[in-house]
C-alpha cells in the first residue's frame, strides 16, 4: 500500500508540474531575453479515442539570451550543416510523458494482438538556431520506459477527474528500461506574399530520431496562410513527431495562421512496441508511419496558443483500424 501511495504521489507531481503555467508578468511588448515556457499536451479523447497513443504531456523552456560559448562551440562542431551559420544558437529543456494503450483496456488479459500498455517519460536538453528562413535544432532526450514512467498512475488520475474507469492490464506493461534518444531536425521556410496584410508560406523538414526509445528517420512539410507567420515554424508537437519544439518570436501585435501538412516516418525500433515485452504481446511494428497534421495558431504580444489535430496510419500491423486519430493544444509564454 506505501508503494502504490508513493507511486500515486509522484504521478500527480509529474502532472502538477507538467500542467501548470505561470502568467505572463508584463503583457507589453518587450524583447522577451529571458526565454519562452511551452507547455504541449496531447491526448486521443480529443479525438472521440481512447486507445493506442492516448496521451503526450510536455513542458519546456526555451533560452532567448543565447547558449553560452561552450555550447554554442559544441552545437558547431556536433552538427555544422545542421544549424544555420551566423544565427545565435540557443539551449532549451523538457520534461515529457507518452502514454499508451490496447483497444482492449477493460479486460486484465488483453489480447496479445493488440498494442502492448507501455510508458516513457524523458527529459531533455536541446540546442537550436533559427534565422528567417531556417531552423535547426539538436536534442537528446534521456528517460525510461517502463512502470517508472508513471503512465499507469497519470492515466489513473486523469480517468479519476474525468469519471472514467481505470484501464484493467497495466500489470502486463512493457518492462522497466533506460531510453535514450539523440535527435536532429531541419526546418526551412518560404514565404510569399497574398496582398498587404496576409502571407502563405511553406516550411518542409527532415529529421532523424537515434537511440533505444526510437530510431526512425522523417520528412514532412506544413502550409500555412495567415499573418505574423515569421514567429515559429510551426506548432510544437511530441517527440518522435517533427516538432518546432518551443521556438516562438512573440510578435508586436496580433498574429495568426491556419496550417495543414503531412509527414512521413520510416521506423527502425520503437521502445513501446518492440521493448520488453515480457513473452506476453505479440504484436508487429509497421516500419512506416504517415500523420496528417491540421489546425490553427494565435498570438497576442507574449503569448501563443494553437490547436492540432492529427489523422495517423497504423503503427502496428494488427491494428484494429487503419487510422488513428488524436489533437493536441499548445501554450507558450514569453517572459
Amino acid at each position: 500500500m506505501r508503494r502504490n501511495r508513493l507511486r500515486a504521489l509522484a504521478a500527480a507531481a509529474v502532472w502538477g508540474s507538467l500542467a501548470a503555467a505561470p502568467a505572463a508578468a508584463d503583457p507589453a511588448p518587450a524583447r522577451f531575453e529571458r526565454g519562452v515556457l511551452t507547455l504541449t499536451f496531447e491526448n486521443d479523447a480529443l479525438a472521440g479515442n481512447d486507445r493506442y497513443y492516448t496521451s503526450g504531456q510536455r513542458i519546456g523552456w526555451q533560452s532567448r539570451g543565447g547558449a553560452p560559448a561552450a555550447l554554442a562551440d559544441a552545437a558547431g562542431w556536433l552538427a555544422p550543416w545542421l544549424l544555420p551559420a551566423g544565427a545565435r544558437p540557443e539551449w532549451g529543456v523538457s520534461v515529457g510523458q507518452a502514454i499508451y494503450t490496447p483497444r482492449a483496456r477493460r479486460t486484465r488479459r488483453p489480447p496479445r494482438d493488440d498494442r502492448p500498455y507501455a510508458g516513457a517519460l524523458t527529459a531533455a536538453f536541446s540546442l537550436q538556431a533559427a534565422d528567417a528562413e531556417r531552423l535547426g535544432v539538436i536534442e537528446l532526450a534521456l528517460g525510461v520506459v517502463g512502470p517508472a514512467a508513471l503512465a499507469e498512475e497519470s492515466q489513473d488520475a486523469a480517468h479519476a477527474v474525468m469519471g472514467n474507469g481505470k484501464a484493467g492490464g497495466w500489470d502486463r506493461q512493457i518492462s522497466n528500461r533506460p531510453v535514450a534518444m539523440l535527435t536532429f531536425e531541419r526546418r526551412w521556410r518560404r514565404e510569399r506574399a497574398l496582398g498587404e496584410h496576409w502571407t502563405l508560406d511553406l516550411v518542409p523538414a527532415v529529421g532523424a530520431n537515434l537511440g533505444n526509445l526510437q530510431t526512425s528517420i522523417a520528412t514532412g512539410a506544413l502550409l500555412r496562410v495567415g499573418r505574423g507567420l515569421a514567429m515559429d515554424f510551426g506548432p510544437p508537437r511530441m517527440r518522435p513527431a517533427l516538432s518546432g519544439l518551443g521556438v516562438f518570436r512573440p510578435p508586436e501585435g496580433a498574429a495568426g495562421y491556419l496550417f495543414v501538412g503531412i509527414e512521413g516516418r520510416a521506423i527502425a525500433y520503437d521502445a513501446t512496441l518492440d521493448g520488453n515485452r515480457n513473452g506476453y504481446w505479440r504484436v508487429d511494428r509497421d516500419p512506416w508511419v504517415a500523420e496528417l497534421p491540421f489546425g490553427l495558431a494565435l498570438a497576442w504580444r507574449g503569448a501563443r496558443l494553437s490547436a492540432v489535430g492529427v489523422v495517423q496510419t497504423r503503427t502496428f500491423d494488427e491494428q484494429s483500424s487503419a487510422f488513428h486519430a488524436f489533437g493536441g493544444v499548445n501554450l507558450s509564454f514569453g517572459f
